[in-house]
C-alpha cells in the first residue's frame, strides 16, 4: 500500500479521537509576551522540535503531516493567518496564525497540552513554521 495512504489514514484516526477544542487554549491570553531570543536560534530549536516525534503523546512529528505526505498540504501553501478546515470545524476559528496552529496542533494530531505561552518552544516552533518550513513547502 501507498506510503502516503497510511501516513494519511494514520493521522485521520489520531484525529477522530479529537472532539472540540475549546479556541480559548489556542489563542494568546492578553499580557502574555512571546519568549524573544535570536531569530536564527529560534529557528535551529524550532527544526528539532518539527522533526521529534516524541514532542507530544500521539507519536507523530509536526513534519508527520505537513512534510511527510499527509493530506494537509494544501492549505500549508497559503501564508498565516488564513482558514484552516481542522481549526475551524474543532475550534470554531475562521483564521489562525501560525502561533496558534502550533497549539491547535500540540492538542490535536499531537495529542498533549499547548506549550507555555511564553515558553521558548513555542516561539522556536512558529519561527520554523514561519522562516522555514511553510517557505520551503510553498517553494515545491
Amino acid at each position: 500500500m501507498n506510503k502516503n495512504l497510511l501516513l494519511g489514514a494514520a493521522v485521520a484516526v489520531v484525529l477522530s479521537g479529537c472532539s472540540s477544542i475549546d479556541p480559548g487554549k489556542v489563542t494568546r491570553p492578553a499580557g502574555t509576551v512571546a519568549f524573544s531570543a535570536d531569530r536564527t536560534e529560534l529557528v535551529a530549536e524550532g527544526e528539532k522540535l518539527w522533526n521529534n516525534p516524541n514532542l507530544g503523546k500521539s507519536g507523530l512529528a509536526c513534519n508527520t503531516c505537513h512534510m511527510g505526505g499527509a493530506q494537509f498540504k494544501k492549505t500549508f501553501k497559503v501564508a498565516y493567518p488564513h482558514k484552516v478546515a481542522m481549526s475551524s470545524s474543532m475550534a470554531g476559528l475562521d483564521k489562525i496564525d501560525a502561533e496558534q496552529m502550533v497549539q491547535f496542533c500540540m492538542l490535536a494530531p499531537m495529542k498533549t497540552e499547548p506549550l507555555p505561552w511564553e515558553s521558548k518552544d513555542l516561539a522556536a516552533l512558529t519561527a520554523y513554521v514561519e522562516d522555514v518550513a511553510q517557505p520551503e513547502f510553498q517553494a515545491k
